[in-house]
């Protein structure tokens, strides 16, 4: 390895030390003391840099939450892919994705609620790159072409479509257990939401 090529290793490894250290800073002031709570300047101050390099970092404390999530999925993701391709339908892999993403929204409510705050306003833009980028998408990727492969679902309209869309049953979902979660029935609106999807972007040359 030439010189120049290590020296750029080792800018890139403390660039990732930097980001994760940021990460597990803000994380757990978020949990101590909340997100609104928290500012910019007290996680730069606790990490130990200036607050001009955590923004070169990140933007807002949002995009904190979001890399965290992400970095959460991808760690799981090479079992979680293995365990959709057991599955025998596009139902199943849906229900079971949706199932676990919901436990993980009761366990750090405020967190999630922050983070599709931040992914909403990036799926609208017109700049695809700053939209939603998570291991939820490769999740969703995964179980679109599972469908696809087996005749399940159709493949006459773009893939990227058919992934927003199952993306936009996840936040419609969890909409719904923010806005009612008194009368929050996670089974009933996760399978409601399923049929809604499947009804739209099944092979209709099947015949039922």
């Amino acid at each position: 390895m030439s010189a120049e090529a290590s020296s750029g290793s080792r800018v890139e490894r403390k660039k990732e030390e930097t980001k994760q250290k940021i990460i597990s800073v803000a994380m757990k002031l978020f949990e101590e003391q909340g997100v609104d709570q928290t500012t910019m300047e007290q996680i730069a101050k606790e990490v130990d840099i200036a607050k001009g390099t955590l923004y070169n970092y990140f933007s807002v404390k949002e995009a904190i939450i979001c890399e965290y999530i992400q970095r959460s999925f991808q760690e799981r993701n090479t079992e979680r892919i293995m365990q959709l391709q057991k599955m025998p339908d596009t139902r199943s892999r849906m229900k079971f994705i949706l199932e676990l993403l919901f436990k993980g929204i009761q366990d750090q409510k405020e967190i999630f609620e922050k983070y599709f705050i931040y992914q909403i306003r990036n799926m609208i833009s017109l700049d695809r790159d700053t939209g939603m980028k998570s291991g939820m998408r490769l999740l969703a990727r995964k179980i679109i072409m599972l469908g696809q492969e087996s005749g399940e679902l159709r493949c006459d309209m773009p893939f990227e479509i058919l992934v927003a869309l199952f993306e936009f049953v996840f936040v419609e979902v969890a909409q719904e257990l923010y806005m009612k979660p008194e009368s929050f029935n996670a089974e009933e609106t996760i399978e409601s939401c399923i049929n809604l999807f499947l009804n739209g972007v099944k092979n209709t040359a099947i015949k039922n």
